[in-house]
């Protein structure tokens, strides 16, 4: 589970426009995690969040969770309470070999592990997954630096409901309303008719100009 941030305190258009300059963090940067991309994988690769995003996870139990599991951490057993986003299936089937997918999260491996062997417990849907370890850390905060993915970015795209997470990369970032417990909630399924529009090589073009990330960074406060 993701650490969780006081959105009034936190302002992540704000935060991405106070970043430091890539040069300076670059050494802070993790190696490529994944393989090689295969001769036959899809032209686009289609990176996911986990909380909030796809999920909404608690040790605190919760009326209808969907799965409920133990994970060990630091010697104490917690047992996780999990919703699953509204038509978090329906969206995956129809994305499934249309993009190289990867799970990529903030959150603890060994939390995450545990609930994506319960939700794609063949693989079928995520082809990679990454964690905290894979993130790059500034001012307190994980970003997803894209390049550990060794990818090329004019076909990559991330979706994440904490638009700080693509900071270095504004436009290959998808933001998503973060999701809690909204069972009336359709944003999966706007993504995807949003990801049915993308072409290989025009990604980022078409992620700015539907998003406008670059907009609601230049109109933040340039104070933090």
């Amino acid at each position: 589970m993701e650490d969780v941030e006081d959105e009034d305190e936190f302002n992540p258009w704000q935060f991405i426009k106070c970043l430091p300059d890539y040069a300076y963090v670059r050494h802070l940067c993790p190696p490529i995690t994944l393989p090689p991309k295969t001769a036959g994988a899809p032209p686009i690769t289609l990176v996911l969040d986990l909380d909030e995003t796809l999920v909404h996870c608690t040790v605190e139990p919760v009326e209808n969770a969907d799965l409920t599991f133990p994970v060990d951490f630091h010697n104490v057993t917690y047992q996780v309470h999990v919703r699953l986003r509204p038509h978090l299936f329906t969206f995956l089937s129809r994305i499934e070999g249309q993009y190289e997918i990867v799970l990529f999260t903030a959150s603890q491996k060994v939390y995450a592990n545990e609930l994506l062997n319960r939700i794609d417990p063949d693989g079928k849907y995520f082809h990679h997954r990454l964690y905290r370890e894979s993130c790059l850390a500034v001012e307190g905060n994980y970003l997803k630096d894209l390049n550990v993915l060794g990818r090329d970015l004019s076909r990559t795209v991330l979706v994440d409901n904490s638009p700080h997470a693509f900071g270095y990369q504004v436009d290959n970032g998808i933001p998503i309303e973060s999701w809690f417990d909204d069972p009336d909630d359709r944003e999966l399924l706007k993504l995807e008719r949003f990801l049915r529009q993308l072409e290989p090589g025009s990604v980022r073009e078409a992620v700015r100009n539907k998003f406008q990330c670059h907009t609601l960074i230049a109109k933040a406060s340039g104070n933090q």
